[in-house]
């Protein structure tokens, strides 16, 4: 009667629905009346997750009822979310404008009212805005959400063995746990077996398992520290590969140097030896011109003395050239013997300078104390090896 006169407060139009509390609610309501009443007696196993479904969520959109989405209550007594209804509304609006309902509203309803009807029993209902935002909250699952938060919750492993059957029991020498079944079948006291109640067994080694979480989590600090060390020594690395790498090229730009003055020498005294056999060549060259020239004079005198029949010219001229040419003829070698001065580089050195390269220079490597190194940039060497 007070749901009834609920709802005709609220001005809903039309018909007025069958106010009956539905078979569920009506379990439900005995379930907790059962409940509350032996909560001080027992414990009550409850399956968190199927008593959610089943009655903290919007049975549309299926999320949970909180107090930005609260449990509004329609007149069949079927609960959905503030922002559900408000889309039911908004649909039955659209449908309104844009086709003729097969439900004739009554004459005294508003113009703005609609045909809402109800996802879970398909009940219609005549409501407008107002009506919607003046809905009732659904005290029922307020207090089932309440309820839900504030009980301890506990989670109940069964054996893999022995099903539905919890592990209520811990056996010692095997550090397992076990159920009823397990302590009459498997884990016999008789065999050797020591079984006791897991909560005493939890009492018994939480402190050592407390021990053994500390002595984790101390390495897992001890562990980190490390690897933030070997990321500072990683970095250390890097500048270390960026020095050795500009000795490296410090060093063989210094090489490189050596080389092309040494190329420079070289060919400055290519230069210089052919230069030098190159100007006795053009002096020989020059004697026998010299010598040329004198052939071609006296044999024009003698030609011009025999034309004018001049006797005692003839025979001077003649006498000249005899004593001239009666000295040791002139031998050029690279033309009457046919020898020339050449020239070669020597490179009896080339193969053991190559090799000398090739082995020049090598990395060595160096066990340092690293806490020194990071700290002052300065480290002893603690075990020497060549990378070569």
């Amino acid at each position: 009667m007070a749901k009834a006169a609920q709802f005709e407060a609220d001005d809903f139009v039309g018909a007025k629905p069958n106010m009956a509390p539905s078979m569920a609610h009506l379990s439900l309501q005995e379930e907790l009346r059962g409940s509350s009443l032996a909560l001080n007696k027992r414990s009550m196993v409850l399956d968190e997750d199927r008593f959610e479904e089943q009655f903290l969520r919007c049975p549309v959109c299926r999320e949970r009822f909180d107090n930005d989405k609260l449990p509004r209550m329609l007149p069949c007594h079927h609960s959905f979310c503030n922002s559900c209804i408000e889309h039911m509304y908004r649909t039955a609006t659209e449908h309104r404008n844009n086709f003729h309902s097969s439900i004739r509203l009554p004459i005294s309803a508003p113009v703005s009212a609609v045909n809402v009807s109800c996802p879970t029993c398909r009940a219609n209902f005549i409501a407008t805005e107002d009506n919607i935002r003046r809905l009732p909250t659904d005290h029922r699952v307020v207090q089932l959400m309440d309820f839900v938060n504030h009980t301890e919750r506990y989670t109940v492993t069964f054996c893999s063995k022995h099903s539905l059957q919890p592990l209520n029991f811990f056996c010692e020498p095997c550090v397992k746990p076990v159920c009823r079944d397990c302590t009459v079948l498997d884990h016999k006291e008789a065999e050797g077996h020591l079984v006791m109640d897991l909560e005493d067994a939890l009492a018994k080694y939480t402190p050592v398992l407390d021990s053994a979480i500390t002595e984790m989590d101390g390495e897992a600090v001890s562990l980190e520290e490390k690897r933030i060390a070997l990321e500072a020594v990683t970095g250390a690395l890097d500048k270390i590969r960026e020095s050795l790498l500009d000795e490296v090229k410090t060093c063989m730009a210094r090489l490189r140097q050596l080389l092309d003055e040494r190329e420079k020498a070289l060919e400055a005294k290519v230069h210089e030896e052919a230069g030098k056999e190159q100007a006795k060549l053009v002096e020989k060259a020059a004697l026998l011109e010299s010598r040329r020239h004198t052939l071609l004079e006296q044999s024009d005198r003698l030609k011009r003395a025999k034309e004018d029949n001049n006797v005692e010219e003839m025979f001077r001229i003649h006498q000249e050239v005899r004593e001239y040419r009666a000295g040791p003829p002139m031998r050029i070698r690279e033309v009457d013997d046919g020898l020339l001065t050449s020239f070669s580089l020597n490179t009896r050195d080339e193969a053991m300078l190559s090799s000398r390269i090739n082995n020049f220079g090598d990395v060595t490597s160096k066990v340092e104390t690293t806490s020194a190194r990071l700290k002052s940039g300065k480290s002893g060497p603690l075990r020497s090896m060549s990378l070569r």
